[in-house]
């Protein structure tokens, strides 16, 4: 049942007439059949206010300030509403992984972490029921709009080939990058301490992430040092009465990694009621002399094999590294000559026999190219759609404001 329904009927039962008309004036808007009271609105203004307090000049004025963060909160009612629907639940382990992941970030642990929060008078069940709601409002989205985006290999294909694709050949470096006038030198050099201890600028607020970039596009007063920075490092260089502060973010680059693939062929019998161990190793030892004497092994794989993957693609498993086998069949197919039919073996899955086909030794440095496109694309079209999605949601939905 929604807080509306739960809170506000609950309270008719319970208060006076007059009482009930005093807690229906603290309705800032009625969202479909939930609310959003002032006394949120008044506590998120605190909370962000609180955390922009030593750059207060980078927020609006508090009649905007309001206006934004009573649309934020109709849209996470409106988010956290579908997910009730759903009955979707985000298990307690789940939020004390984030919890845990937020006091790491902030050098405590989990206990610590919430002992310094009741010290300083927050509501620890309060943060654990904003996680959660952040946590549940986030695999809405994913189950919602990330289900409808689909990158094909053509549009992959097309990147790839654009002046962009092709820039992403190169290393490229990510860094975050802050600004500090002179005065404000011991303030630069104490973040930059923190951050060369794990600490992440694009957390501060008056922070911009410069995007990657290739080294000739990187700031000119950083290009010479970016190349020899570990990841996560920071510098502080002073020019012209400015400290400019960097930390390399990440790295990509499309390397070159060679792998060696096989193209296997196998015939699978399964030991069961019908084939019991002896029977199933003589079929397949016939079926082996059949092959040498110049029968062909796919059509008695279609025949024969109880490989449902296989059966009807005359047991070919295609092109693979032989990691992605198990132990016993791999090291039958890394001892076999390409042509030739092994003797019978046991797998896990029964008893084989099987050929290689031919060998190839490939450069997956392309793959990881390729991967890294599809997700930088789906990415891109992931953030649009869930605009259009929140703008829809929105529409779609009783919104009232209260006076």
């Amino acid at each position: 049942m929604s807080r509306l329904k739960n809170g506000l009927l609950g309270t008719l039962l319970c208060l006076g007439t007059a009482t009930f008309a005093q807690t229906l004036d603290s309705i800032a808007v009625v969202v479909n059949d939930d609310v959003v009271t002032n006394a949120e609105l008044a506590t998120r203004m605190a909370l962000i206010k609180a955390q922009y307090s030593a750059t207060p000049g980078v927020l609006p004025n508090d009649a905007a300030l309001s206006k934004q963060i009573l649309a934020a909160l109709i849209l996470e009612s409106l988010q956290l509403q579908l997910a009730q629907r759903g009955n979707l639940v985000i298990p307690e382990q789940q939020v004390d992984e984030a919890l845990a992941n937020i006091a790491k970030n902030q050098k405590m642990s989990a206990s610590q972490f919430l002992s310094a929060m009741q010290n300083s008078g927050r509501n620890v069940d309060a943060f654990r029921q904003q996680i959660r709601n952040e946590l549940t409002i986030t695999q809405v989205q994913r189950q919602i709009v990330g289900r409808q985006i689909f990158v094909s290999n053509a549009e992959i294909d097309r990147f790839l080939s654009s002046q962009s694709g092709q820039s992403l050949k190169d290393t490229e470096y990510q860094l975050g990058y802050l600004r500090f006038e002179a005065q404000q030198r011991e303030q630069a050099e104490s973040l930059l301490e923190r951050l060369n201890q794990g600490g992440d600028v694009l957390a501060e607020s008056a922070s911009k992430d410069l995007g990657f970039r290739p080294l000739s596009e990187v700031p000119s007063i950083f290009r010479t040092l970016v190349p020899v920075l570990n990841d996560r490092e920071a510098v502080l260089i002073e020019k012209e009465g400015v400290l400019h502060l960097a930390q390399l973010i990440t790295r990509t680059a499309a390397e070159s990694v060679n792998i060696r693939e096989y193209s296997l062929r196998h015939i699978l019998i399964k030991t069961d009621a019908l084939f019991e161990t002896g029977s199933a190793k003589a079929l397949l030892n016939d079926l082996r002399e059949q092959i040498l004497g110049g029968a062909d092994m796919a059509q008695l794989a279609d025949q024969f094999s109880q490989d449902a993957g296989t059966k009807g693609l005359g047991g070919d498993l295609g092109w693979n590294s032989l990691d992605n086998y198990v132990p016993e069949f791999s090291a039958v197919a890394r001892t076999v000559e390409s042509n030739q039919v092994s003797d019978v073996f046991e797998s896990p899955f029964g008893f084989h026999i099987l050929r290689v086909e031919d060998t190839r030794t490939r450069d997956v440095g392309i793959d990881v190219l390729r991967n890294q496109v599809r997700n930088q694309l789906s990415q891109r079209r992931y953030t649009d759609a869930l605009q259009r999605w929140q703008t829809e949601l929105r529409a779609e939905s009783y919104i009232e404001y209260r006076p």
